[in-house]
């Protein structure tokens, strides 16, 4: 599956085991999906970004350099997308990446069954730049409901040259709904496919084996 990625590093697959682990309290849990976002993120630019060479003045004569030529733009996929996102904002800092920072409000309405309705209170995102690098930061795509509300909503998605879902865990039914919506030129980078239940997921739409409900073991049940 050529638009699905699953990071197989031995370093994000322990923090997966951590995410996993029921006894993990909150703090441990955010502090794990920053480490998560930020070496996600790594592995993304690494993957997909384009490069320039620039001028770099060492002490004792000029050499080539590599920096990133892209203007990315991350989304925030609230609650649980907070410190996911966080991680990987460190990354483009660091680097002094050109980008932007959206964020959605989003939650789904859970009446029963796969098909639920998705509540979006808020949709702070500016517009893609023209070649652009969409990351949308969602740690969980389940039944994919909001990533694709969140996508449609997109403002002049046209413009984007690629764009990425990076989440902790993914789906069968999900990746499987994703492609139905936009085909393979959405790509998915994750740490695993969960496959219990009837294609990853229970009778209410949550992922089995999974982690839980990750916004609640980030911030606590409200």
């Amino acid at each position: 599956m050529k638009d699905v990625i699953v990071l197989k590093n031995p370093v994000l697959q322990g923090i997966l085991n951590v995410l996993r682990e029921k006894s993990t309290d909150s703090t441990d849990f955010r502090r794990n999906l920053r480490y998560a976002g930020y070496l996600m993120t790594y592995e993304i630019v690494g993957r997909e970004c384009d490069t320039k060479n620039i001028d770099v003045s060492t002490v004792f004569e000029d050499i080539k350099g590599v920096i990133i030529d892209e203007r990315i733009l991350q989304i925030i996929v609230m609650r649980a997308g907070l410190p996911f996102t966080e991680g990987g904002s460190r990354v483009l800092d660091e680097v002094k990446s050109k980008r932007e920072i959206g964020v959605v409000d989003a939650k789904r309405i859970e009446k029963g069954g796969l098909d639920m309705e998705i509540e979006i209170s808020s949709f702070k995102v500016p517009e893609i730049k023209e070649n652009g690098i969409v990351v949308i930061y969602d740690p969980m795509v389940a039944t994919a409901s909001t990533i694709v509300e969140v996508i449609n909503r997109l403002p002049n998605k046209e413009r984007a040259k690629k764009i990425i879902v990076c989440s902790i865990l993914s789906t069968p039914y999900g990746i499987m709904k994703l492609r139905e919506n936009f085909g393979s030129s959405l790509h998915i980078y994750t740490l695993a496919i969960d496959n219990g239940a009837k294609d990853g997921l229970d009778e209410n739409g949550y992922i089995v084996p999974g982690l839980g409900d990750c916004g609640d073991r980030a911030f606590g049940t409200y």
